[in-house]
């Protein structure tokens, strides 16, 4: 009997062989499947852009949208903080004049 190759030998146990592990064979995808897979994933990659592209549009046009909106509601709130001072300002007053009222009393 030949000398054993060292690469067979494990390294704690000398005199023992290991056999050599069995590694399945790589198997090529058919040319078919390959060009499937590469066409469907060329699909969700154009799909996930598109997806995006159009969320940045819609994105755009909403904070457009919120702007206008912004400007338009901007002189109403104003006229209506104004009315509600308006509102305390009389409040007020005619919490005094009962308070006035009720001391002569």
């Amino acid at each position: 009997m030949g000398a054993v190759p060292a690469a067979c030998r494990r390294p704690g146990r000398p005199g023992r062989i290991r056999r050599p592990s069995r590694v399945p064979p790589e198997v090529a995808l058919p040319l078919w499947l390959a060009i499937l897979l590469g066409v469907f994933w060329l699909a969700v990659l154009v799909t996930v852009g598109y997806t995006v592209w159009r969320m940045v549009a819609n994105l755009k046009a909403l904070a457009t949208s919120v702007q206008a909106l912004s400007e338009r509601l901007t002189p109403e709130l104003d006229r209506l903080n104004e009315a509600s001072q308006q509102a305390a300002d009389h409040a007020a007053r005619l919490s005094e004049r009962r308070a006035g009222a009720a001391e002569e009393r």
